[in-house]
């Protein structure tokens, strides 16, 4: 789903900008001294001042105004403190990451440059940057994606009354849903916070708005002063519909025009100011792809090791392609799961239904191609496309396209919430 790569600690966007680091960034040797301590390791001087030109870089390419470099240094270095904090609690609180989920992700970001994985690795090494690096990146980035899953996702529900509300504002948008390129500004309150801390975030606020009204442009504002895991790419969200925006939201947008910002917004997260970009209808019809598909399942368990669980994938995926079993009599035979029954087969699936690493692998494979070893959190995948079909959905799917739609709406906002908390719960102590 979109917000696995929207969530902007996420490592994509920043890798992507590695190919765009030119030769002269291999002659710079920063002083590598300590800039801030976190949890139990540090962020060192050199590292910030590579993320800072890989932001800087990025902020360029959007042609967004280039923010004062002592704010976006602390951007960063927010950033980077926050994405240490995350990997602590993922360490202790007993999250791993195998070596074959750092091979898919690897394969994944090359897939994206349309590069093989090999040539993706060279380009990295070209411009400076070893492969151990890239490697701890993407371990973090993982762990990331875990912690949301079993901290946020698990927890997350939808009461009926809110899927009643997204579908009629559906119906009552039958002309067209209009569809929103936004900014924003999001200012943080601290859970129970004190007067002091208050008066830091109004403060924060006043500095925001001062800049907005000396005609500063609001990209570049979001950029030094946002508190959101966006504010690096000027805070701009992308376009979103309708009835993927909180009544907040939508209720200041519906009267702006384009190139005007909201008054200041107040929810439970805290201070929001948003900048319309741009706007646009969109037909109300629901329609969407659904894929028809099966898999067999080699769980993970106490008793089953994740290489145990893979080499059993393997083996039956060979026994498939090269010895020409059926896919159904094996998965009737060796699947963990209750489909193999029916020879693995899931039936026809909506976007959302399965757990995203299965959901990325459906969305790659051709028709009626096998897949390498998928992992989950259930364990191994062999999957196959069997069709694909454009469906105007029934009211039945209509209610879990609402259902998955709101609860990526709550899981934006959660998330960042959480986030705040596991950094205001961890030691950080900043040198000088």
């Amino acid at each position: 789903m979109d917000f696995f790569l929207k969530y902007n600690l996420c490592l994509w966007a920043v890798l992507a900008s590695f190919f765009l680091l030119p030769a002269s960034a291999n002659e710079v040797t920063p002083l590598d001294k300590v800039v801030v301590i976190v949890g139990e390791g540090v962020v060192t001087e050199s590292e910030l001042n590579k993320e800072v030109y890989l932001a800087s870089n990025n902020i360029k390419k959007s042609g967004a105004s280039m923010p004062d470099i002592t704010y976006l240094r602390g951007q960063v270095l927010e950033r980077m403190v926050i994405r240490r904090a995350l990997g602590d609690f993922a360490d202790n609180t007993g999250i791993r990451v195998s070596d074959n989920e750092i091979r898919e992700a690897l394969q994944r970001l090359a897939k994206q440059q349309n590069l093989s994985v090999s040539d993706y690795l060279q380009a990295v090494e070209d411009n400076g940057l070893s492969i151990s690096q890239l490697r701890e990146n993407l371990v973090i980035e993982t762990k990331i994606l875990k912690l949301r899953r079993r901290e946020i996702e698990a927890n997350l529900v939808v009461n009926e009354s809110e899927i009643e509300s997204y579908l009629k504002r559906v119906k009552e948008v039958a002309g067209g849903l209009d569809e929103f390129l936004i900014a924003h500004i999001l200012i943080a309150i601290p859970e129970n916070a004190t007067a002091q801390s208050s008066q830091v975030s109004q403060d924060k606020l006043q500095k925001a708005i001062s800049r907005l009204e000396d005609g500063l442009d609001f990209r570049q504002v979001a950029a030094e002063t946002s508190d959101a895991s966006d504010a690096l790419e000027g805070g701009v969200m992308g376009w979103r519909d309708a009835t993927s925006l909180p009544d907040l939201f939508l209720d200041a947008l519906e009267s702006l025009r384009i190139g005007e910002r909201s008054d200041i917004l107040r929810s439970p997260n805290g201070f929001h100011i948003l900048y319309l970009i741009d706007k646009r209808g969109r037909d109300a019809q629901i329609i969407i792809q659904e894929t028809s598909a099966r898999h067999i399942l080699f769980k993970v368990n106490p008793a089953v090791l994740p290489d145990e669980a893979l080499q059993r994938a393997t083996e039956a995926r060979n026994r498939i392609l090269i010895g020409g079993e059926s896919f159904e009599d094996l998965a009737k035979s060796l699947s963990d799961d209750t489909s193999g029954t029916k020879g693995g087969n899931l039936g026809w699936l909506l976007p959302g239904e399965t757990v995203p690493e299965f959901e990325r692998a459906l969305d790659e494979l051709a028709l009626g191609e096998l897949s390498q070893p998928v992992r989950s959190q259930f364990g191994y995948h062999l999957i196959e496309v069997l069709d694909r079909r454009d469906s105007d959905v029934s009211e039945e799917r209509q209610i879990a396209v609402a259902r998955q739609a709101i609860l990526q709406q709550k899981l934006e906002f959660r998330f960042e919430e959480w986030v705040r908390e596991v950094r205001d719960t961890t030691f950080i102590k900043y040198i000088n």
